[in-house]
């Protein structure tokens, strides 16, 4: 199994997988905090999510130098095992329901092996995809990370399929059964050590470098935002459950869409000005959302505001990894750890304001200006249309 065919199919593959597999504790917080099975509070179902995001920082910046080393097969397959663990570990939680003392330090311990795979696993994924398709790097990061989202929302859709909250190890247990096939295709490829994969003996991150990061770290304060207190948002704007459910819904799915229709047209069409125009539509988006709380209007916005929002952050792994050739995989990991950084900011921020709905959106809207700003300044004298 070393055609190129072949390794696409793993490889994207293993993105949904990496996806469905990173939001498994969320999807499954109903069966965290219920009263009849693992009885967490609110303020340590909260806790779980700290060593979640210092794992995915400190693999994603450890990864590329990693790879480097070890080359992309081993950090790969480690991550992947990681993840098996975590899930596995979940689905043997079961038998533990009686002993209180063990179950939270459990899940802390599963939670940081899903953190630190899902890091290292995105972070070599990226330009691995983007070595498998040399002619359009950033078309196919794009459709990658439309892929891991896929796997992100589908994870939750398993929760509700298995219908009552006692059958929750089927969602651990499916999971580890489909990564653990993947893994076991992906272990019969040939992935080469590539240009893509190293770095120089000696070098400095690049100024136009750390821009992209703070591009990244503003686009997920407002990922982050949405991912959080999106539902809090909306509710607060007069809409109901159901209709606050539905706007959230909507939001990750603009999103996904982004991303599939800019990794498709980018490799036939010049997209970079309506790239560097996303995050000035989404300003306008964010106003409208606080200055017109008409339900229908609002929902419809969600769409639109995620549509806009899409393309931005896998955009910029994949403009980055054409700016700077030598330095790919560390643009994957830096990238990957500034977004984690943003949304691990605003999540723990977030919380004593989350009443404050038109003080957070024109927050936001300020977000998006700054990401504006920095983009046109990256753009002078860069390869921002090879790219799209």
């Amino acid at each position: 199994m070393n055609s190129r065919i072949a390794k696409i199919t793993v490889v994207y593959l293993l993105a949904f997988f990496t996806g469905l597999n990173f939001v498994i504790f969320p999807a499954l917080s109903s069966a965290f905090t219920d009263a009849s099975l693992f009885r967490l509070s609110s303020a340590q179902f909260g806790n779980l999510f700290i060593p979640q995001v210092i794992c995915i920082i400190a693999s994603c910046l450890a990864a590329p130098f990693l790879v480097n080393k070890a080359g992309p097969k081993l950090i790969l397959g480690t991550g992947l095992v990681l993840m098996m663990a975590a899930t596995a570990g979940l689905w043997v939680l079961q038998f533990f329901m009686g002993d209180q003392s063990v179950l939270f330090p459990a899940l802390m311990v599963l939670v940081a092996c899903t953190g630190t795979g899902f890091g290292l696993s995105i972070t070599t994924l990226n330009p691995l995809a983007a070595s498998l398709f040399e002619d359009n790097q950033s078309s196919a990061i794009l459709i990658l990370q439309f892929l891991v989202g896929l796997g992100t929302s589908a994870s939750p859709l398993m929760m509700n399929a298995v219908g009552s909250l006692q059958h929750w190890t089927y969602v651990p247990g499916t999971v580890f059964i489909l990564v653990a096939v993947t893994f076991i295709l992906f272990l019969s490829l040939r992935l080469e050590k590539g240009s893509l994969f190293q770095l120089p003996g000696h070098f400095k991150i690049p100024f136009r470098l750390w821009l992209f990061f703070t591009v990244i770290v503003f686009y997920g304060f407002i990922e982050g935002t949405f991912g959080s207190f999106g539902a809090v948002i909306l509710k607060n704007q007069g809409l109901s459950n159901q209709q606050a459910s539905l706007g959230l819904s909507l939001f990750w799915g603009g999103i996904a869409v982004n991303r599939l229709l800019f990794g498709i047209f980018s490799k036939k069409f010049n997209l970079s000005y309506l790239f560097l125009g996303c995050p000035l539509a989404v300003a306008v988006l964010l106003t409208v959302l606080w200055i017109y709380p008409d339900a229908g209007l609002l929902v419809l916005m969600m769409f639109f505001t995620g549509f806009f929002m899409g393309s931005i952050f896998p955009g910029s792994i994949g403009w980055g990894t054409v700016e700077f050739p030598s330095l790919s995989v560390l643009v994957s990991g830096f990238l990957m750890a500034a977004n984690q950084t943003g949304t691990g900011i605003i999540t723990n921020t977030l919380g004593h304001f989350s009443n404050q709905t038109a003080l957070i959106l024109q927050f936001l809207t300020g977000c998006t200006v700054v990401i504006f700003i920095l983009l046109m300044v990256l753009r002078k004298n860069s390869k921002i249309k090879e790219a799209f």
